[in-house]
């Protein structure tokens, strides 16, 4: 019974010692591969560029991870071996803001404060997947040496002048905010970065080199405005600071996964905000109105022309179907409207919601109000009737299009009344003969061609015959079976 006993406990060890020699192989492949801290340099004008030490990859695909900070959509760019054994790299141009947008590697540089994060990951033969640590670096306008002052919802930062000129644009852009959201029913959730601009050629450069005519710009996936300070008056300035933060708190209040309210509604409430219906702008819409140029609504939903004088009317256009809004209908409305795009609405439901119409009717009523006719769109017409042959008669003739001129000569069939049965044609009678005869006449030249093409395309095929080969030319003999 011992010897039994003894037995037993050294089967139950040489098994336990068995099972433990097969788990250490599993963990062992199940631990996947190590990652260092990864290491990114995000320059201004320049590509994204990071790199990270990682073992244990084994044959499978490292990709790079890349989102704007705090935020979950991300890009996939694919990896490559750096110079030193077992570190991986990525170096790509890609605007990172605009990526984080669309969910898609969007060309370019990102701008100036772009927060970016980047993770890298493995994905092995097998089909896992491990992540690599969280870095994260700052898109940074080097060119300057910035100070910086935050109060409430602003943080200034700046490089010429004093502390006291720029508490002086925290309070304006403070009161810009609080205006707009009190009159849009919501605030910003956290800080926004205000970059003042000593020239605008240097605000230019660090935003985008082909904008010309802007003395200020919001990026509110960044939550980023930059102003140029020498553009202009000191009433400017304000004017400019009190615009594009009125963006950021428009964007706020409308931000919804499906439908972006239109432009000319977004700028012409910031500046109907910021400084009115000027003189300046109504000036330029009398004028368009006058003479018939008035770009319709509908055609400033998206991006405004480049033209400059296209440029300034678009703004004026905004801002005055803005006042032309509030003089009929009240600020409330106007607010309610715009608070409505944040369930997703359309413009026609948003418009009809507040309004009892659609856009175009608001369109209409508001370029009626400067005295001036809605224009037709233009684009593509229908193309006018062509010549008739004049075997087409009777009931073989096509009939017209509604409100086409048919050819000289030639009576067009009238349309049928609905409900009724169109004449029919007698068969053996002269419109019969002749569409007998038109018909043959068809069928002739379709055997004709029929034929031609026949013969043309046995004789290319003979002409691209190989050449016989020479007399002396002997063929090799096909290969035998193969030898061991």
């Amino acid at each position: 019974m011992k010897r039994l006993l003894r037995l037993t406990r050294h089967v139950g060890f040489a098994a336990a010692v068995s099972v433990a020699a097969l788990a250490v192989p599993a963990a062992a492949l199940a631990q996947g591969p190590t990652f260092g801290e990864p290491v990114g340099s995000a320059p201004l004008g320049g590509p994204l560029s990071v790199t990270s030490d990682i073992d244990g990859v084994n044959g499978g695909t490292v990709e790079l991870l890349v989102r704007l900070e705090g935020t979950e959509p991300q890009v996939v760019v694919a990896a490559t071996p750096g110079t030193v054994e077992g570190q991986w790299q990525v170096t790509t141009e890609i605007d990172v803001a605009s990526s984080s947008i669309c969910t898609c590697l969007f060309d370019g540089t990102s701008p100036p404060n772009t927060k970016i994060e980047f993770q890298f990951r493995v994905r092995g033969a097998d089909g896992t997947t491990n992540l690599g640590p969280v870095g994260r670096v700052t898109v940074e306008d080097d060119r300057f040496e910035w100070q910086t002052l935050e109060d409430d919802l602003v943080r200034v930062h700046w490089y010429d002048g004093d502390q006291a000129a720029a508490q002086q644009s925290a309070d304006v852009a403070n009161d810009a905010i609080d205006r707009a959201a009190e009159l849009l029913g919501t605030t910003l959730p956290k800080p926004v970065d205000l970059f003042i601009y000593a020239t605008q050629q240097a605000m230019v450069e660090a935003v985008d080199p082909s904008r010309e005519s802007i003395a200020g710009q919001a990026d509110p996936t960044t939550d980023t405005m930059v102003v140029c300070a020498a553009c202009g008056s000191a009433n400017d300035f304000e004017v400019t600071v009190a615009h594009e933060l009125t963006h950021l708190v428009f964007n706020e209040t409308t931000q919804n996964p499906y439908h972006a309210p239109p432009r000319w509604l977004n700028e012409g409430i910031a500046t109907y905000l910021s400084e009115g219906y000027s003189v300046t702008y109504s000036t330029v819409v009398d004028g368009a109105a006058n003479t018939d140029t008035l770009i319709p609504l509908e055609g400033l939903a998206g991006l405004f022309p480049s033209q400059y004088d296209e440029f300034l009317l678009a703004y004026g256009e905004s801002v005055s179907a803005v006042d032309y809004f509030v003089s009929t209908y009240s600020e409330e409305t106007l607010w309610d409207l715009v608070r409505s795009y944040a369930n997703g609405m359309s413009d026609d439901d948003a418009f009809t919601s507040a309004t009892g119409a659609d856009m175009a009717a608001f369109n209409a009523a508001w370029t009626q109000s400067l005295g001036s006719e809605v224009r037709e769109p233009v684009g593509p017409q229908p193309a006018p009737p062509g010549p008739v042959p004049s075997a087409w008669s009777g009931g073989a003739q096509p009939s017209l299009q509604p409100g086409s001129s048919p050819a000289p000569g030639i009576t067009p069939v009238p349309f049928p009344t609905p409900g009724a049965t169109p004449s029919p044609v007698t068969p053996g009678g002269t419109d019969s003969g002749a569409g007998g005869l038109f018909l043959a006449v068809v069928l002739f030249l379709i055997v004709i061609i029929a034929v031609v093409l026949v013969v043309v395309l046995y004789q290319r095929n003979r002409n691209n015959r190989p050449p016989p080969p020479p007399p002396w030319y002997q063929p090799e003999p096909p290969p035998g079976p193969p030898q061991f």
